[in-house]
């Protein structure tokens, strides 16, 4: 993805579809994979994305039900499209009941993966966790 960073502010239409941002769009012209993600957010992956945490997932989980159960969710919902002309996606119900999603959203880049968030679900998070920023630092770089 060009630019997998940064946060963008999208709306869900009426039918359930988003379009996606327009800096990441040429990105998921192969396809996106959309799955549930962890604190209630989902994540989408373009094609070369999902195929890389795949075989990542496959070669470094380690064995034990930890793995096995985080596969289990996490595969279990994996809604594989494509956008259409205009760069809309469908998120499906099941999807947009766990992650709480209402109209306002917050597409978030990852880096690795985009996640997308309930605005004001996004907003709760950001306050939980700006405060203690400088100290997450410490226990992960």
């Amino acid at each position: 993805m060009s630019e997998a960073w940064g946060a963008s502010f999208i709306k869900l239409d009426d039918k359930g579809r988003i379009i996606l941002p327009s800096k990441a769009r040429s990105s998921f012209k192969e396809g996106t994979y959309l799955t549930r993600g962890q604190d209630q957010c989902l994540f989408l992956f373009t094609k070369t994305q999902f195929d890389t945490y795949r075989e990542h997932n496959r070669t470094q989980a380690p064995p034990g039900m930890p793995a096995i159960a985080f596969d289990r969710v996490f595969f279990s919902s994996v809604v594989p499209q494509d956008p259409d002309k205009q760069g809309r996606i469908s998120i499906p119900t099941s999807l947009r009941e766990y992650a709480g999603l209402t109209r306002e959203l917050a597409v978030i880049g990852m880096e690795q993966r985009m996640e997308i968030w309930d605005a004001d679900r996004w907003q709760s998070y950001l306050d939980q966790y700006v405060e203690q920023y400088s100290q997450l630092q410490e226990g992960v770089r």
